[in-house]
C-alpha cells in the first residue's frame, strides 16, 4: 500500500465515521463499502490514484468534501475522478438525479467509470450479503426493490453499450455476475 492510498482510506474512514451501510438488523460501518470498492478496484489492477478515488469516491455527495480539498490533499487527477463520480445536485428527486448520473458515467473517462463499476458491484455484493445473513435489505431503500433493481439494470445495459477496449473485460464480467446473484434472491 503507497502512502497515497493509506491517506485516503484514513481521510475516508474519518469522513464517514458517523455513517452506516443500508442492513436491517446490524450496524456495518461505512468503511466496508469504502474497502470493498477498493478491493476491486485493486483485483483489476488499477493504479493507486485510482484506488485512492474509489476509497473516496463518496465523500463529496455524502460529506461534503469539496473539490478543492480533495485537490490540495491528494491531487488533481484524484479529486478530478472523485468529482467524475458524484452526483451532481442531490437536492433532485432520486429518478432525475440517477437518470443524469448515468448520462454522466457514460461520457467520463474510463478510470472514473471503473470506479462507478467497482460501487456497483460492492453494492449489489453488499445486498447480497445481506439478504444471506442479516435479513431482507430492500427495506433500507427508500425507493424498493423494484426501482433499485431497475436502475442497476440500466447501469449494466450502459456498461455493456461501452467500448469493449475502454475497461477490463473481467470488471464488466463481475458486475454481470453480480448483478445476476442478485436477481435470484
Amino acid at each position: 500500500m503507497t502512502p497515497l492510498l493509506k491517506r485516503a482510506l484514513d481521510h475516508a474512514a474519518v469522513w464517514h465515521r458517523e455513517q452506516k451501510r443500508k442492513y436491517p438488523v446490524v450496524e456495518v460501518p461505512y468503511v466496508s463499502h469504502i474497502a470493498g470498492v477498493v478491493a476491486v478496484l485493486a483485483r483489476h489492477g488499477f493504479d493507486d490514484e485510482v484506488l485512492a478515488a474509489g476509497a473516496l469516491h463518496d465523500v463529496v455527495e455524502d460529506c461534503g468534501v469539496t473539490r478543492d480539498e480533495l485537490t490540495r490533499l491528494f491531487g488533481a487527477r484524484v479529486a478530478d475522478l472523485v468529482h467524475a463520480v458524484s452526483e451532481e445536485d442531490k437536492s433532485l428527486p432520486w429518478a432525475e438525479r440517477k437518470s443524469r448520473y448515468l448520462a454522466r458515467f457514460v461520457q467520463s473517462p474510463p478510470d472514473a467509470q471503473a470506479i462507478s463499476i467497482a460501487d456497483k458491484i460492492d453494492n449489489l455484493t453488499s445486498i447480497a450479503v445481506c439478504a444471506g445473513d442479516h435479513g431482507d435489505p430492500w427495506s433500507m431503500f427508500k425507493e424498493g426493490k423494484d426501482r433499485q433493481m431497475e436502475r442497476f439494470e440500466a447501469f449494466a445495459r450502459a456498461v455493456a453499450a461501452l467500448d469493449p477496449q475502454r475497461l477490463p473485460a473481467s470488471l464488466c464480467a463481475d458486475l454481470r455476475d453480480s448483478l445476476a446473484a442478485l436477481r435470484v434472491l
